[in-house]
């Protein structure tokens, strides 16, 4: 039988939703894996997934020697929801980090980039009352003359093609690119950069002059975390697409100037301009209406490309606790990743990964093909992986079904935040987040 719902805000009511004061330690039993799962009798991690539709919010649980948990907050944004709105996903998070005096608290608070659909929730004034004890930014967030510089020049693009979007031909999908980046996020990055309680100390990472890619939380002595990006080179942070080899486009047959038109970048001379037998005096008609109508869409492109690059700027974490890696890339692009898989270092701690956070929403430029091949499950034992998604009509190539059914390949357990039902290795909490447990000794 079809469950029944509300006429006002179309969510699902047959199932009773869990009234806000309920207590903590409820939540937490009744999220523990329902036998399904590998999770044993030893010290679990467990890795909450909220289901902001199209948008980040990841709270991890990791086991203390003593005490209680620890608690990290990674992201809490939407940019298109599916059941729940951001301000109900934020109203469930802040009670979710309640203790048991009722006053919530986060250890570690990281915001991976400054995108709608990883931070639009810090909007809420709930926050307020949240006593975080370190809040992590990427570098490009901070007061470094090169950070301002580059947030000047993103902005600039911003505004003179926010000034376009009416006019374009495709504005309305201009409008809609635009609204992603910082113009619209003002009051978030607020609360980031100057809100919570607790008087947070924040950092902007990688810094300047890191000799190492580890840095230490003091409010998690048992977690060791490295920064794997974003990279400090601004050419690597504008090194948005992969080549056709790198990319899950080849999957299909796509060739390489096919799949950059597809990913929205402009190449007016590739290979199709190119004939040895004419001159240019000899271009017919054809050809030269196109290179009169080169300019068309670029507007939408350029936003894109603005986009893209915001993308590049992601705070890439991994997390080790006991023996699990876990692989939170944010949605770090093509830039981050061919720096990582360069590095010899860099490159056995991605063949550690016991977890992978499915970069941007399983876009087909987030997760290069030589990480899947190579590197995802590459030491053996059970490995995990998480998509925080929804389907959206303006990028119907988001997630890229040959991208996931090649995680599925090399996981143990797999599921997508919008996937119904039970998923073997993970449990739901109704229609509020999916959360595994993961060993970590």
């Amino acid at each position: 039988m079809a469950r029944k719902t509300s006429k006002n805000t179309g969510r699902k009511t047959g199932k009773k939703r869990r009234p806000a004061t309920a207590k903590p330690q409820e939540a937490a039993e009744r999220a523990r894996p329902a036998g399904n799962g590998p999770a044993g009798n030893g010290r679990t991690i467990r890795i909450r997934m909220y289901n902001c539709g199209f948008g980040d919010c990841f709270l991890i649980f990791a086991p203390a020697r003593s005490g209680p948990d620890k608690k990290i907050l990674i992201d809490c944004g939407s940019f298109k929801t599916q059941v729940q709105p951001i301000k109900e996903i934020v109203g469930r998070v802040v009670e979710d980090l309640r203790d048991n005096d009722r006053t919530p608290r986060v250890d570690l608070l990281v915001v991976t980039h400054r995108h709608k659909d990883h931070i639009a929730g810090f909007a809420d004034p709930r926050w307020s009352e949240v006593e975080v004890g370190e809040v992590w930014m990427p570098w490009t967030e901070s007061d470094e003359p090169e950070a301002i510089s580059l947030r000047s020049a993103q902005t600039r693009l911003a505004l003179a093609l926010a000034g376009l979007a009416e006019a374009a031909p495709a504005g309305a999908a201009l409008s809609e690119v635009l609204q992603l980046n910082a113009s619209a996020n003002v009051q978030a990055m607020d609360t980031l950069q100057r809100g919570f309680a607790g008087s947070p100390k924040r950092r902007y990472l990688p810094e300047k002059d890191a000799r190492t890619r580890t840095v230490a939380c003091a409010k998690l002595p048992e977690v060791t975390i490295h920064v794997l990006g974003p990279s400090r080179n601004p050419d690597t942070i504008f090194d948005m697409n992969p080549p056709s080899g790198e990319s899950f486009l080849s999957l299909l047959g796509m060739s390489g100037n096919l799949a950059a038109r597809q990913a929205g970048i402009p190449e007016p001379f590739g290979e199709e301009w190119v004939d040895d037998k004419r001159s240019p005096a000899e271009l017919d008609e054809d050809t030269r209406k196109r290179l009169e109508n080169i300019h068309d869409g670029l507007e939408t492109k350029l936003a894109i490309a603005l986009d893209n690059a915001l993308n590049n700027t992601s705070l890439m974490l991994m997390l080790v606790i006991g023996n699990a890696h876990l692989l939170f890339p944010g949605d770090a692009q093509w830039g981050t990743w061919r720096e990582l898989m360069d590095d010899d270092a860099a490159g056995q701690l991605l063949r550690n990964t016991t977890f992978y956070k499915v970069g941007h929403h399983g876009s087909h430029n987030a997760t290069p093909k030589k990480f899947v091949e190579k590197y995802l499950g590459a030491r053996g034992g059970d490995t995990w992986a998480m998509v925080p998604v929804t389907p959206y009509g303006r990028w119907p190539e988001i997630p890229r079904p040959p991208l996931l059914n090649e995680i599925k390949k090399k996981t143990t357990y797999f599921v997508r935040s919008d996937q119904p039902g039970n998923v073997r290795g993970f449990s739901r909490d109704g229609d509020w987040y999916v959360e595994t447990a993961i060993p970590a000794d």
